[in-house]
């Protein structure tokens, strides 16, 4: 009796951990999505990821990097679903926490939309024909009761950047002209908001001295004091503004510090900037949106959780030398927010990406280019997904069964077109996949 009550067990234990690695599988544990076009505004293919991120506060929309045109494609429909269907309200982007808040200011005036994007990175995703309609819907949405507010939670770009931080010397000032430095440190203040996201802004940053920023950053700090002091100060300045000024100034302060750490020492510059992105993101949630649902366009590898786990991939961990693995800001997150936030990966198993510029562009010598994507292995979660044959899939990695294969460690592309083997359930929290990817493309510029 014992044999023949044990092979049953046995084989009934078999079926129940081994779900079948196949298309069939996937296509079970996924949903398809019709349409990535932003102006497809039929939004029954996903009403799925209602029940996936009904309760989350944070969605992330990754991409794996920014010139992926379809990615972005797809995001921007996803961005208009999410704010009109399930009340996210900020949408906050891998871009300067101070330039993006003063995006809003533009988005409500009768500023041409062209114009009104030049305030937010220098010809990047606002350079996109594919992130235009987000843009366009945003400044709309102004006009209403239900407007889509942009944030930023990351270092500022020049030009705009430089002017942004000097206004809120200024309009500090104006107020509180007891307050203002003399003109040596004034000037210093001006050298060293010139100078900051130089190279991430494709400009050449203007080298400051150590004694140069270190007499800004104690001026900052003095300032930031007189502000929640009271006295003078809360006879000019609202509780609200005061704490907007400080959090402001505390912005231009991290930038100053990864200033020099841009030329210096890419792997530090990167460790800090990921933990100061953590801690503007932070700031929105607390501070200038609380109680509100934000959605985060950036790229995925800056919102992986549990970094620390990444021990088994049989790639570079990061494009760095010095050390296999460093917190990113969705480390720091999910620490602080845990299951509120939801990460998407963007992924794709054949085609292109890369920059193509209209003829007249003046960037169009130097920066255009197009990179075939080398088609990920057999077995691999972007293989499988091809093999369904469907154009798109949502995948969520959250509500999978135990048994199901998508648990285990399996092979994906998701981190900088990279072979990875992980349990992908510990970094992000499902996969959007594009079967076919295709280039950004750049919007001609009006003369």
């Amino acid at each position: 009796m014992k044999r023949i009550i044990f092979l049953p067990i046995t084989f009934f234990s078999l079926i129940s951990i081994c779900s079948p690695q196949t298309s069939e599988s996937l296509l079970r544990s996924s949903s398809i999505i019709k349409s990535i076009d932003p102006n497809e505004e039929d939004y029954t293919d996903l009403l799925p990821l209602k029940k996936k991120i009904d309760e989350v506060q944070i969605v992330v929309l990754g991409e794996i990097s920014h010139d992926d045109g379809a990615t972005l494609q797809a995001k921007s429909r996803l961005v208009k679903f999410l704010h009109k269907e399930m009340g996210f309200e900020v949408l906050a982007w891998e871009a300067g926490f101070i330039d993006c808040y003063y995006l809003n200011s533009v988005l409500k005036s009768e500023m041409p939309l062209k114009d009104v994007k030049k305030y937010m990175m220098g010809s990047e995703w606002e350079a996109s024909e594919y992130v235009n309609p987000v843009f366009d819907y945003a400044g709309k949405s102004w006009k209403t009761d239900k407007p889509l507010i942009m944030a930023g939670f990351d270092l500022g770009r020049p030009p705009k950047a430089a002017k942004n931080y000097l206004g809120i010397f200024d309009s500090i000032f104006v107020k509180a002209p007891w307050l203002k430095p003399t003109d040596s440190i004034y000037n210093k203040i001006d050298t060293c908001a010139k100078s900051i996201g130089g190279d991430l802004g494709n400009l050449p940053a203007k080298i400051i001295s150590k004694k140069e920023e270190q007499t800004v950053k104690s001026f900052i700090y003095v300032l930031v004091d007189s502000l929640s002091a009271g006295g003078k100060s809360s006879e000019v300045f609202s509780a609200e503004e005061k704490n907007r000024y400080a959090y402001f100034l505390r912005s231009f302060f991290f930038d100053i510090e990864l200033n020099n750490l841009i030329r210096q020492d890419d792997e530090t510059f990167q460790i800090m900037r990921n933990k100061f992105m953590a801690d503007r993101m932070i700031w929105l949630i607390e501070k200038f949106y609380p109680g509100k649902k934000i959605i985060v366009w950036a790229t995925t590898t800056h919102f992986k959780k549990n970094t620390f786990l990444q021990t088994k991939l049989n790639s570079d961990l990061s494009f760095f030398n010095k050390s296999a693995v460093f917190l990113q800001a969705g480390d720091y997150l999910d620490y602080y927010i845990g299951k509120k936030m939801y990460t998407i990966a963007f992924t794709t198993f054949q085609g292109e990406k890369g920059m193509i510029f209209p003829e007249d562009h003046p960037k169009k010598k130097d920066y255009e280019y197009t990179d075939k994507i080398n088609e990920p292995e057999a077995g691999s979660y972007e293989a499988i997904a091809h093999e369904t044959e469907k154009e798109y899939l949502f995948t969520d990695l959250r509500s999978l069964r135990k048994n199901n294969w998508l648990t285990k460690e399996n092979i994906a592309y998701p981190f900088g077109y990279k072979k990875e083997i992980a349990r992908w359930g510990d970094y992000i929290d499902a996969f959007f996949f594009i079967d076919k990817m295709f280039p950004d493309k750049i919007l001609h510029i009006d003369k």
